[in-house]
């Protein structure tokens, strides 16, 4: 599955700038996040359904988050600070 292109993840510019305030998590192309030089967080567009895969907490595989409603996409931010290991009040 291809990874979300520009126009998809315009819609998800909130939710970028989010993962872009994270410590030790930088994009290095647009939608492609790592951390300590490792893939983090990728989007991807399925049909019209976005929805990201993060880096498991074991650092062996992703997880993956549908994106269509706020909660998920807090949840996503959510478990991102944590294993960036960063707490929300950073």
């Amino acid at each position: 599955m291809a990874h979300a292109d520009p126009a998809a993840l315009a819609a998800l510019l909130p939710l970028m700038r989010q993962l872009r305030d994270i410590k030790g998590v930088r994009e290095v192309k647009p939608g492609i996040f790592h951390c300590r030089g490792v893939a983090f967080v990728h989007f991807h567009d399925d049909h019209g359904s976005l929805h990201a895969d993060l880096k498991k907490a074991g650092g062996s595989g992703f997880d993956r988050y549908a994106l269509d409603t706020a909660p998920a996409q807090r949840k996503l931010i959510d478990d991102a600070r944590r294993r960036a290991g960063r707490g929300d009040d950073d």
